[in-house]
């Protein structure tokens, strides 16, 4: 999919009419989208084309569960429109192609722990489709969320010409305020996705396997649960400095386009800087430790 760009123009007339909308007068499914459903997808492709001969796939996901269903309401009404016009002026990629996500608890039995968009690069199709997410709004009370349930689809259900084609890494972040389960079982495997595996798969070995075609982030929005949960550190025995910690949802965006720019080679201090006001205190404290990817070639994975 993405066989159409970005116009900074038709993002603008949306926000603007979705600016003063409440957030349930936005996201009015009362159950998973069989489009969005990781269970009848079978593949979500980044292809190349005329529009995008270099085409770069970026998956965002965001926890929906409790009071962070509010980042899909700043995804949809600001976020979105930050990271797709920054990422073509700032050029720290080629041709963005963005899927969107939400992730809940499949620990917890929710119905709908998993939703994804298509890659797309115009506004139309990829409003439309956000606006299809279920905010389930469950989760909590087992000290995490599915946030590799998104490693999984990625490994599992993409084709993307960058990676296959060009041998150019993907780029995925996820974002919430709480702790990685430690271990995606058999049972949320068949239940998510539908696929038989023999095994529970440990979060660490499905982290090693993603990171060899995409860039992994995961952003924390610190919260009284992340201090609780001690989430941070947990998530920095896993990814390290690619742990982005924000203190709310309001730079987002921000923190997502400058951990690309960062990631392939600008400086950290001069991205920071080149925000406005609030933004670039955020900016500059969630990417300090962030350094330049060492260059790797990607593997073609399957679990």
């Amino acid at each position: 999919m993405g066989n159409s760009r970005w116009d900074s123009n038709s993002w603008d007339n949306y926000s603007a009419s979705v600016s003063s909308t409440p957030i349930h007068q936005i996201f009015t499914s009362n159950g998973m989208a069989d489009g969005l459903d990781p269970k009848k997808i079978k593949f979500r492709e980044s292809c190349d084309s005329a529009a995008n001969p270099k085409s770069t796939p970026i998956m965002i996901a965001v926890d929906q569960t409790g009071s962070m269903g509010q980042l899909a309401e700043q995804i949809i009404k600001q976020g979105l429109g930050v990271v797709m016009k920054e990422v073509y002026d700032r050029k720290p990629v080629t041709d963005p192609h963005c899927l969107l996500g939400a992730i809940g608890d499949s620990a917890n039995g929710e119905r709908a722990p998993l939703q994804v968009t298509q890659f797309e690069a115009a506004v139309d199709p990829l409003t439309s489709q956000i606006e299809q997410l279920y905010l389930e709004g469950n989760g909590g009370g087992n000290g995490g969320e599915s946030y590799q349930l998104l490693w999984y689809f990625a490994i599992h259900k993409t084709k993307c010409d960058a990676i296959i084609n060009r041998k150019r890494k993907g780029y995925i972040f996820t974002v919430g305020d709480e702790r990685v389960h430690p271990t995606l079982t058999r049972e949320e495997i068949k239940n998510v996705f539908g696929d038989d595996v023999e095994s529970d798969i440990s979060t660490k070995d499905l982290l090693e396997q993603v990171q060899k075609n995409w860039e992994v982030f995961h952003i924390v929005v610190n919260t009284s649960t992340t201090i609780s949960q001690d989430a941070v550190n947990a998530w920095k025995k896993l990814l390290s400095e690619r742990v982005l910690v924000i203190p709310d949802k309001d730079a987002l965006a921000e923190v997502i386009v400058s951990a690309m720019q960062v990631n392939e080679g600008a400086n950290a201090a001069d991205v920071a800087n080149s925000w406005d006001g609030s933004k670039s205190v955020v900016v500059r404290d969630a990417i300090k430790n962030l350094s330049k990817a060492s260059s790797s070639t990607p593997e073609l994975v399957r679990l």
